[in-house]
C-alpha cells in the first residue's frame, strides 16, 4: 500500500518526537502492508507549524538511509499538510510549499469545524497554478459532514478525498466515523491515508480489521484503488479514478451501520 498522509518525521509538529520513535513508525508502516510513505508534517501559515523544505528533505534523506540499512522494503517520500489559508498562492510563488513526493499534488487540510471564508477563491488559486489538491479528512470537517453535497461540489470542482484509515476505526468517534462509511457507499473516496502520528496505532492486526470490514462493503477492487492504485497516479501526476459502483455498495446504504463494524 501507499500512505500520502503520514507525520512521521520527528520534531517538526505534533507526530514523531524522536528519530528512533521515527523508525518505530517506518516498521510498524511496513508490517501493515506499506511499501511507499510521503511523509507530511503540518504546514500551518502564519505559525511556528511552517517547516522549511530544506528541513524537511534532510531528514527524509536521513530516514530513507536508516531504512535501507536496515533493509526494509519502504520508501519515504517529501510532503506537507498544507492548512487551508488565502496565504497559499503566495507561499506557492515564493517556493516554500511540498506537493506530495515532488508531484503537482498539494495535501491541504481543512479545520475541523468549518471551511474559512474565501476557501472556494483559494481552491481556485491552487487548480489554476496547474497544481491538484488532495483534502485531507473531510470526514472529520463538521461542515462536510453536515453538507453531503458541498463534498460533492469539491468532487466536481476537481479536488481528489482523502480519507483516515482511523475513521473507519471509530477513532474520532461515532460521527466522524458514520460520515467515513457514508462517503465509502457513496464512491467518493479516492485515497485512503493513515494520517499516523505515533507508532502505536499501526499494529497489523488493526489494518488488516479495517481491510476486511471496509473490503466487505466496497470491494476488493475499490479498496485496492484508493490504497494502492490512486495514491501510485497521484505520485504520479495521473488524475485518481473514481470507485465503482457496485449493488453491494448501494445495498449497504439501506443496511443499520453496526453490522458493517
Amino acid at each position: 500500500m501507499i500512505d500520502l498522509h503520514c507525520h512521521i518525521l520527528h520534531g517538526l509538529d505534533d507526530g514523531s518526537e524522536t528519530a528512533a520513535e521515527s523508525l518505530q513508525m517506518a516498521q510498524a508502516l511496513v508490517r501493515s502492508g506499506y511499501r511507499t510513505i510521503a511523509a507530511t508534517p503540518h504546514m500551518v501559515p502564519g505559525t511556528t507549524w511552517m517547516p522549511s523544505i530544506d528541513r524537511i528533505n534532510t531528514q527524509v534523506a536521513a530516514l530513507n538511509q536508516t531504512v535501507k540499512d536496515n533493509e526494509w522494503a519502504l520508501e519515504i517520500l517529501p510532503g506537507m499538510e498544507i492548512a487551508i489559508d488565502p496565504r497559499i498562492p503566495d507561499l506557492l510563488d515564493d517556493h516554500r510549499l511540498l506537493t506530495l513526493g515532488n508531484s503537482s499534488c498539494l495535501l491541504i487540510e481543512p479545520s475541523f469545524q468549518q471551511l474559512p471564508l474565501g476557501w472556494e477563491q483559494v481552491i481556485f488559486s491552487i487548480l489554476a497554478k496547474g497544481y491538484s489538491i488532495l483534502l485531507a479528512h473531510p470526514e472529520r470537517c463538521l461542515q462536510l459532514a453536515a453538507n453531503p453535497g458541498l463534498i460533492e461540489r469539491l468532487i466536481g470542482s476537481g479536488v481528489y478525498l482523502q480519507v483516515n484509515w482511523g475513521s473507519f476505526l471509530g477513532q474520532y468517534g461515532r460521527a466522524v466515523a458514520l460520515t467515513a462509511r457514508l462517503m465509502a457507499v457513496n464512491g467518493q473516496i479516492h485515497c485512503l491515508a493513515t494520517d499516523s502520528h505515533h507508532p502505536e496505532w499501526h499494529h497489523p492486526a488493526k489494518i488488516m480489521a479495517a481491510i476486511g470490514s471496509l473490503q466487505k462493503m466496497i470491494g476488493e477492487e475499490n479498496l485496492r484503488r484508493i490504497t494502492m492504485d490512486n495514491p501510485l497516479r497521484v505520485l504520479n501526476g495521473e488524475i485518481p479514478q473514481p470507485m465503482i459502483r457496485s449493488e453491494a455498495m448501494t445495498g449497504s446504504r439501506k443496511k443499520r451501520w453496526w453490522r458493517f463494524w
